[in-house]
């Protein structure tokens, strides 16, 4: 079945050539101009990962991602003429799962879009043999993508619901920066540490019974991130 992309654009050349590119690759592609089009096309359909440029029309880029993000579990990938660091940062730590600068041959966005799709799907699953997670009283369904803790559903967003899902995965190891990283967003450079941080810091939010004394996911000084077990009795 092929899979269906939302790109948001307003370079009309740009978007044709990509939406032809990427139908001889068994994608079919919805390419909107502004991001009032965007909203209304997520609205009435459904896509599996959303193309997103940063310098629309009528809104920036980086408000869409933060609203989408408040209300979808979309994948987005960003691709934007936008390059400073700055930018790239926003858009990771407002939950984009990529960022490709323009101009980039179209062989590479195919790749970066095949990551995200990977990433979003049921890597834990393939990999482990299992779909049902529990400890401490976080129970993770990798094939749902859903979350509770004690009982009550979380929301997470697709990069929260990655790295936890990491996290648990290796639960009682100690999970470097570096590799969680690589394994959540596809990236191995230093700079975008805070990224994670971020991150850790929205699940402890949403996970932890106390954010400002976290018993869950605790912080390995300068190595990286563990999710902790529950100490058992002797």
């Amino acid at each position: 079945m092929p899979t269906r992309i939302l790109l948001c654009d307003d370079d009309r050349q740009f978007g044709q050539s990509v939406r032809s590119t990427l139908a001889d690759h068994n994608y079919i592609v919805a390419v909107t101009y502004t991001a009032a089009q965007a909203r209304r096309y997520l609205t009435e359909r459904s896509f599996s990962l959303l193309l997103l440029d940063l310098m629309l029309p009528d809104t920036d880029g980086l408000d869409l991602l933060a609203e989408l993000r408040r209300n979808s579990m979309i994948p987005i990938l960003v691709t934007s003429a936008r390059t400073e660091q700055g930018d790239r940062m926003a858009a990771l730590e407002l939950g984009a799962d990529g960022y490709l600068p323009k101009p980039f041959d179209l062989r590479e966005l195919r790749a970066r879009m095949d990551a995200c799709l990977r990433r979003a799907g049921q890597p834990w699953v393939e990999q482990y043999g299992a779909n049902i997670l529990e400890t401490d009283g976080v129970r993770l369904d990798a094939r749902q993508r859903r979350v509770w803790v004690n009982d009550d559903s979380l929301d997470l967003t697709p990069k929260e619901f990655d790295l936890l899902q990491t996290l648990m995965t290796k639960a009682g190891e100690v999970c470097r920066s570096e590799e969680l990283l690589w394994q959540v967003w596809g990236y191995d450079e230093d700079i975008r540490t805070r990224t994670l941080s971020v991150h850790i810091g929205r699940l402890r939010q949403k996970i932890e019974d106390d954010r400002s004394n976290p018993q869950r996911i605790v912080t390995v000084p300068g190595v990286g991130y563990m999710f902790r077990e529950p100490q058992r009795a002797a």
